[in-house]
C-alpha cells in the first residue's frame, strides 16, 4: 500500500482526510437526485471499505459539487460517478463526460479493471473501487493505495477472447462499416449466436451504435479506441510454445529465413510480437526473439526439421506458437513479403511482451493504428 500527500506528512494527513458525500450523480453537469437507496448504500460500502478514508454523509445540497474531499483544512469539491463495474470501455465514456465538468471527477465502483484505472488516471480522473484501490490526484494531494486484484464477481458473460475476439478484430479492421449479425458472423466464421452475444456486450459497453430494429438492425463501431482497450484487457491466449534457435547473422535475416522456410513447407503462419511490430513501425533497435503463430495442424517437430532449427531450453531467437485453432491467423496480412498478424492482433500480442513490448505496442498504436 502506498499513499502520499503534499505538503503535509502522512502521519499528520490520515486523521484529517474525509469525503463528505452528497450522493448526486452528475452527467454533463445535470444533477440526477433520484438515486436508489440501495445504490447509495453500495457506494458508501465501497468508500468505507478503505481504512484511510473517513466518510461523512451530508444530506445538504451543495452547488459546488457532489462531494468534498477535505485535507489540510481545505474542501475540494468534486463530481462523483457511481458504477457497479468499470471496464476499459466504460472508462473511455467516463473520460468523455468528465471533460464537461468544471471540477475534478472521482469514480466510485464496486469493481474496476486495471486497464480502466490506467485510463482514468491518465485523464486525471480519480478512482476508488471495492477492491481497495485508490488513485486520487488533486492540488496538493497525491494518494495511491494498491488493493487486491481479485474480482468480487464473475467476469462479463461474453468475454472478448478466443472466437469472440474475431468479431472484435473484424469491426476494428473496418470501423466505418455497419454490420448485420449474419454478415458479421459469416465474415468471422463464427455462429450467428456468438456474433449476436458479442454485439450485445458491446452495446452494453457503449462502444457500438445501433440503427434499425429486428432482422434489419445494424451495428456500427462508435468508439474504436475503447473497444481496442477492452479487447486488450480481456483477451487471453494459452498457446503451446516451442523455443528454437535458427542460425542467422541478423534479426531481419533470421525472419526472412524463418518465413521462407515455412512457406516452402506449406505451413500457414503469421509473424507477430515485437519483431513483427518493429518491421511495420520501427522503434526498438534490437529484437532478440521473433514469435510466429503456426497453423494448429502443423507438426512442430517436422517444422523444425524443415527450417533447420534446433529446439532449445534457453537462448532461443524464435518461438513457435500454436493454439487449438487457427484464430491467431485470422485476417493476417502480407507485409514486406511476410505473412504478419493483422495490426490489432499484433498490438495485443506485442503488448504482452515482458521485455519492451509495451513501448513497441504503444509506438505501433500511435504510428499505424491511430486511435
Amino acid at each position: 500500500m502506498c499513499s502520499s500527500v503534499a505538503p503535509r506528512a502522512c502521519k499528520d494527513w490520515l486523521p484529517i482526510f474525509t469525503i463528505s458525500a452528497r450522493f448526486t450523480i452528475v452527467v454533463n453537469k445535470v444533477p440526477i437526485v433520484n438515486v436508489s437507496l440501495e445504490f447509495e448504500a453500495e457506494a458508501l460500502r465501497v468508500l468505507r471499505s478503505i481504512p484511510e478514508l473517513a466518510v461523512t454523509v451530508n444530506d445538504e445540497r451543495d452547488p459546488r459539487g457532489d462531494a468534498a474531499i477535505r485535507y489540510g483544512g481545505v474542501d475540494i469539491p468534486v463530481a462523483l460517478e457511481f458504477k457497479t463495474r468499470v471496464s476499459s470501455a466504460a472508462a473511455h465514456q467516463i473520460v468523455h463526460r468528465a471533460q464537461q465538468h468544471e471540477m475534478p471527477t472521482v469514480v466510485i465502483a464496486a469493481e474496476m479493471t486495471g486497464g480502466a484505472r490506467e485510463i482514468l488516471d491518465g485523464a486525471g480522473i480519480g478512482s476508488i473501487d471495492g477492491l481497495g484501490n485508490v488513485r486520487l490526484a488533486l492540488p496538493g494531494l497525491l494518494m495511491r493505495i494498491s488493493g487486491t486484484t481479485r474480482p468480487r464477481r464473475p467476469t462479463a458473460p461474453t468475454r472478448l477472447s478466443g472466437k469472440s475476439s474475431l468479431v472484435v478484430q473484424a469491426m476494428l479492421l473496418d470501423v466505418e462499416r455497419s454490420w448485420h449479425v449474419s454478415t458479421l458472423a459469416q465474415r468471422c466464421g463464427v455462429s450467428a449466436g456468438l456474433a449476436h452475444r458479442v454485439l450485445r456486450r458491446l452495446e452494453d459497453e457503449g462502444v457500438v451504435a445501433t440503427d434499425g430494429a429486428g432482422p434489419r438492425k445494424a451495428r456500427r463501431l462508435s468508439n474504436p479506441a475503447a473497444l481496442l482497450d477492452l479487447w486488450a484487457e480481456e483477451h487471453r491466449d494459452r498457446p503451446t510454445r516451442r523455443p528454437v534457435f535458427l542460425l542467422a547473422q541478423t534479426t531481419d535475416q533470421m525472419i526472412d529465413r524463418l518465413c521462407e522456410g515455412l512457406e516452402t513447407a506449406a505451413v500457414d503462419y503469421a509473424l507477430t510480437g515485437a519483431a513483427a511490430a518493429a518491421r511495420i513501425a520501427p522503434f526498438l533497435t534490437s529484437v532478440p526473439v521473433a514469435e510466429v503463430w503456426l497453423s494448429s495442424m502443423a507438426a512442430t517437430s517436422e517444422v523444425c526439421n524443415e527450417l533447420g532449427a534446433t529446439p532449445v531450453e534457453s537462448g532461443p531467437n524464435v518461438v513457435l506458437l500454436q493454439e487449438r485453432d487457427d484464430a491467431p491467423l485470422a485476417f493476417r496480412t502480407r507485409e514486406n513479403g511476410v505473412w504478419t498478424a493483422n495490426v490489432f492482433r499484433l498490438y495485443v500480442d506485442t503488448r504482452r511482451d515482458t521485455q519492451r513490448g509495451r513501448e513497441q505496442s504503444d509506438h505501433l498504436r500511435r504510428e499505424v493504428i491511430g486511435f
